[in-house]
């Protein structure tokens, strides 16, 4: 049925309904959270119309894992409505709509934020480490997954970088994660815990960030120089110029200023809000033109959030499977607190199963599911979800970073594990150490 729906269009008309319909969905939940009367399932309707056209475009490994969570999420549906429990149809199709709209307003910041491309000198040694792990924290921070290929392509030599540039690259680009409000990483986060105090949160969140950058860039610049390790005088990077800095920073602010202003809106309801209408407002002072920008968003950058969008959707209905099967069983953990001690062990196995190859959007979908009867604080378990997604994605051989390196640059993806484990055991040791800082500010120690 879906083959013969799918052969009335083109591969190309397919895009371009599906970027059609992501933008139309994004701006619906837009126009919600300004007051108009719109219910989300309609969104969440888009988005899913969307995902079926691009579908057939997607690669095998990814339509596989949306159908086992799609089976896994609906057959606890299933169960549940045989047990009597209630199933809400409108919050099934609405789904992650909330968090994919984040995930599309932030889109919109490539047209204004993306790393110099221009031919050069590349600079070497251990400035060129440093400024190449602040180049891809700061734009990753912000256009997120391309900016890594961005300054990857312009230091790979016959299609590939060397492991210390994939270093630098992939844990650079991952410890965005921790603080960053326009990474996915938050927009998962936050749908989980709507509650949590930005702010607060910052206090421990950003230390990470900058110990692992540190770590990263102490470990290279120190490790014993044999046939699989580069002496650090060797390593070619990208340069970072001053005005790299200015936008991640003004961005960080106002969502912030904004949030602080309006704190009725959730952060991800003030990104959704602001980087779309933020980027109209850059194109217009650059005297380029919004418009044909925005088509071209439509028509190349939106069409390739497939992954995304299959991947979340499902994900939605696993959560809401998990939450009523979880709910017509009655059970409960058998904990009546989350504190310093659960918070640690929710990040410690989440990080498991990372290495197990499981994406951290199931394991956050499932410890939602099991920890919301605690009534935990949305702050200190927003920690524990940025920092098993900082710290997973870049170990597991399976995430979708790792996953991209071994298509893009040849770097088998288990390797790239092997090569961070040491890493992700010391930040392990320093997220349970700031888990019980931030547990120990909000006073649940």
């Amino acid at each position: 049925m879906l083959a013969a729906l799918f052969s009335l269009f083109s591969p190309l008309l397919r895009r371009q309904l599906a970027g059609v319909l992501t933008l139309a969905a994004m701006m619906m939940i837009a126009a919600g959270l300004l007051g108009l009367p719109l219910a989300p399932h309609w969104a969440g309707l888009a988005y899913w119309c969307a995902a079926a056209l691009l579908w057939p475009g997607l690669a095998k490994r990814n339509r596989t894992q949306a159908l086992v969570l799609l089976l896994v999420g609906g057959g606890c549906l299933l169960w549940s409505a045989g047990q009597g429990a209630s199933i809400d149809a409108q919050r099934l199709v609405a789904g992650n709509s909330g968090l994919l709209s984040m995930l599309v307003a932030v889109s919109f910041l490539s047209l204004v934020s993306r790393p110099q491309t221009e031919d050069g000198r590349a600079p070497k040694g251990k400035k060129a480490l440093a400024s190449t792990l602040a180049a891809v924290h700061l734009f990753g921070s912000v256009i997120n997954l391309s900016s890594v290929f961005i300054i990857g392509d312009r230091l790979a030599k016959r299609g590939s970088v060397t492991r210390e540039q994939a270093l630098v690259l992939i844990r650079g680009f991952t410890a965005a994660a921790f603080w960053s409000p326009f990474f996915a990483a938050m927009a998962v986060s936050l749908s989980v815990a709507p509650e949590a105090r930005l702010a607060t949160l910052w206090l421990v969140s950003m230390p990470l960030a900058l110990c692992s950058l540190l770590l990263t860039g102490w470990q290279l610049s120190y490790q014993p120089v044999n046939e699989d390790n580069a002496p650090v005088s060797d390593f070619t990077g990208y340069p970072l110029h001053a005005g790299g800095l200015l936008l991640p920073g003004l961005l960080a602010a106002a969502v912030l200023a904004l949030h602080q202003w309006q704190p009725a809106l959730s952060i991800l309801a003030v990104i959704t809000l602001m980087a779309p209408a933020l980027t109209l407002v850059i194109l217009a002072l650059k005297r380029q033109q919004p418009v044909a920008s925005v088509g071209g968003l439509i028509k190349n950058r939106l069409p390739q959030m497939g992954n995304e969008l299959v991947l979340f959707l499902a994900a939605g209905v696993l959560g809401y499977g998990l939450e009523v099967l979880f709910a017509s069983l009655g059970g409960s953990l058998p904990l009546t607190h989350f504190g310093a001690w659960e918070a640690s062990l929710t990040y410690l196995a989440t990080i498991v199963l990372s290495l197990l190859g499981i994406h951290p959007i199931i394991c956050i979908s499932l410890a939602g599911a099991l920890l919301m009867p605690l009534e935990p604080n949305h702050t200190l378990l927003a920690l524990v979800f940025l920092s098993s997604w900082a710290v997973g994605t870049s170990t597991g051989p399976l995430s979708g970073i790792n996953l991209a390196f071994q298509g893009r640059y040849g770097l088998d993806s288990f390797r790239i594990m092997r090569w961070n484990l040491g890493y992700a055991v010391t930040m392990s040791v320093l997220v349970v150490a700031a888990i019980f800082v931030l547990a120990g500010l909000l006073g649940l120690v």
